[in-house]
């Protein structure tokens, strides 16, 4: 490359020297413009918060209440009790009885059956004994049920029980419990054994038992019923310890839950669950919402107060909200569901008994809707939950469109989307 001659040297210097020239001159002259930087385009927004009430400041709003998500028979729970609230019974049934066991290399018949005693695991903290203790008590049913539909008065959908709470037969043993320092306890069989498992092995574990306490003041929670038992088998002195879990088990109880009616419920046996339809306007007060910033968005639900023993708790449950992928009052309890909208939310007991709100984040439903375009997502439907859902009998209920002093409401904050008008 050759070297730069002095001419060519002196022309580039007097270039950067013109152009450092025009720069400081552009930086004392007012923008191209004229406009003052105070009142500049694209000024942010103030942040508002507005409050709709259900159904008079929305085009549309539809609620209701649907049930049977969780059933007694797929609680996670199962109860039994005596007091002047609530009766309850568990029943199970043990279908799976082996006919021949595994001895070291060798799978041999089984002789007999023997020391039979079903391990209860029991749920301490959410369990009461009388200070006295409590009795339960195993009996063999004298008929059958059938798993999701037995009730207190059924043993099926429109087959009666002889005697309400399920027919009971032999005693097949009892259970002393005198405190609940332990949570697995072992009711032992008084009965022959071999003789039980015999007949219910022949018979695919029908009609199964009944757990069941006469002392009044008692409430267990039963987390798991085993069935378990001694084997002998054919040509061996050697006996196999057994255990085998019910193949069907379910819980009756009475007085029943009653009917939900207009009120928004969640929680309890059946487990119900709240549904939402309604339609945001496109403006309120000259506020465009869509196009909005969605800070934050809430579902305010009223407290209608504590139900009736023996469905009031003075536990803290969680409600999950979450949204439907499609309109609930088209497609009913079956509409699909789509995703959590947030952490669940506690409801304090002390605040619901007396009256108190529920505030449950929808901020993503709302956010999404003021993200589309008009027409494309006319609607918001969610759904409102317990979790876990059918885990106790205690629900809570909430006011309903109709109901004007409790009816839902949506607050909303936002920032008003921030026009940039061309000078």
């Amino acid at each position: 490359m050759r070297p730069l001659r002095g001419g060519n040297w002196r022309s580039i210097v007097w270039l950067f020297a013109g152009l450092a020239v025009i720069a400081v001159s552009a930086c004392t002259e007012d923008t191209l413009t004229g406009v003052d930087p105070d009142a500049a385009p694209g000024e942010a927004r103030e942040t508002i918060e507005i409050e709709l009430s259900s159904p008079s400041d929305v085009p549309a709003w539809r609620d209701t209440t649907f049930t049977d998500y969780a059933l007694p028979s797929t609680s996670s729970s199962r109860l039994v009790a005596l007091s002047t609230d609530l009766r309850a019974r568990v029943l199970a049934r043990f279908a799976t009885l082996p006919d021949s066991v595994l001895v070291g290399e060798d799978r041999l018949a089984v002789e007999s059956y023997s020391a039979g005693r079903i391990r209860l695991v029991l749920d301490t903290t959410a369990s009461m004994v009388p200070e006295a203790g409590s009795s339960v008590e195993a009996y063999s049913l004298a008929r059958g049920f059938v798993t999701r539909e037995a009730t207190w008065s059924e043993a099926a959908a429109g087959e009666p029980w002889t005697t309400p709470g399920g027919d009971l037969g032999e005693l097949l043993g009892t259970l002393q419990i005198d405190s609940l320092a332990a949570d697995t306890v072992f009711l032992p069989l008084t009965v022959d054994t071999d003789s039980l498992l015999q007949a219910w092995l022949s018979d695919d574990g029908e009609p199964g038992l009944a757990l069941v306490s006469d002392t009044d003041g008692t409430s267990l929670t039963v987390r798991q019923a085993v069935l378990a038992f001694d084997v002998k088998p054919v040509g061996r002195d050697t006996l196999v310890e057994t255990l085998r879990a019910a193949t069907a088990t379910t819980f009756l109880f009475d007085p029943p839950a009653p009917s939900p009616g207009l009120g928004l419920r969640i929680g309890g046996l059946p487990a119900a669950r709240a549904y939402v339809s309604f339609e945001l306007p496109e403006s309120v007060g000259g506020v465009e919402l869509r196009g909005a910033r969605i800070n934050r968005a809430t579902l305010l639900l009223t407290s209608t107060g504590a139900p009736a023993a023996p469905f009031a708790t003075a536990d803290t449950l969680l409600a999950s909200t979450f949204s439907l992928l499609a309109n609930p009052f088209e497609f009913g309890p079956k509409s699909p569901v789509g995703v959590n909208t947030a952490n669940a939310i506690e409801i304090l007991p002390e605040a619901m008994e007396g009256g108190g709100e529920l505030e449950l984040p929808i901020t993503s439903l709302v956010r999404e809707w003021a993200a589309a375009d008009p027409g494309s997502m006319p609607e918001i439907n969610l759904g409102v939950r317990v979790l876990p859902e059918g885990g106790a009998l205690a629900y809570w209920e909430f006011g309903h469109a109709g109901d004007p002093a409790r009816a839902p409401r949506v607050r909303i904050v936002l920032t008003p989307s921030t026009a940039f008008d061309l000078p």
